[in-house]
C-alpha cells in the first residue's frame, strides 16, 4: 500500500513566508503559501501503522511541541499544490531496507521524501493549475537538481 504522511509546522513557518513575500515581488498573485514535508512509502499493510508510529518517534522528523503529522489520504498532490524532491532520491524497491534518520522502516519497500507546498489565490481557496505552475516554474522548484509533481 501506498501511504503518505505529512510534517508540518504547527509554528510560524520562515521558509514559506519568505517564499510567499518573494513570489509577490515577483509578480505572482498569491493570498497564502504552505510548506511541509512529506513522506510516501510502500508499505506492507502489516506495517502501515507502525511506521506512522515510528515517524511519531524519530526526532529528527517529527517533534511533538512544533509539528503535525497528517496521514494523507492520497498519494498524489491536491489542488493548489506542488511535491518538490531532489532528482534521484527516492529509494528503489528492492535495493535493502529503507530507513530514515538511521532508523529502518520494518516492512517499507520504497521511500520518496517531498516538500508540499500548498499554493492558494485566496482565503480557503486553493491556487488554480496555472498559477501553481508559474510559482514552481518561477522559485519553488530548480530544474538543475529538483523535480515537481503538479
Amino acid at each position: 500500500m501506498i501511504r503518505c504522511i505529512e510534517v508540518a509546522l504547527a509554528i510560524p513557518d520562515n521558509e514559506a513566508r519568505t517564499a510567499l513575500a518573494t513570489l509577490r515581488k515577483l509578480g505572482i498573485d498569491l493570498a497564502a503559501l504552505e510548506r511541509a514535508d512529506l513522506y510516501r512509502c510502500d508499505v506492507a499493510d502489516a506495517d502501515a501503522e507502525r511506521l506512522v508510529e515510528t515517524l511519531r518517534t524519530c526526532e529528527t522528523v517529527y517533534n511533538p511541541n512544533k509539528h503535525i503529522l497528517r496521514v494523507r489520504a492520497d498519494g498524489r498532490p491536491g489542488p493548489g499544490e506542488v511535491w518538490i524532491d531532489q532528482i534521484g532520491s527516492e529509494s528503489r524497491p528492492g535495493s535493502g531496507p529503507v530507513s530514515i534518520a538511521g532508523r529502518t522502516l520494518a516492512g517499507v519497500a520504497a521511500l520518496e521524501r517531498f516538500t508540499a507546498w500548498r499554493l492558494f489565490a485566496g482565503r480557503d481557496q486553493p491556487a488554480g493549475p496555472a498559477l501553481v505552475s508559474l510559482a514552481t516554474e518561477t522559485l519553488l522548484c530548480n530544474p538543475a537538481f529538483q523535480k515537481a509533481t503538479l
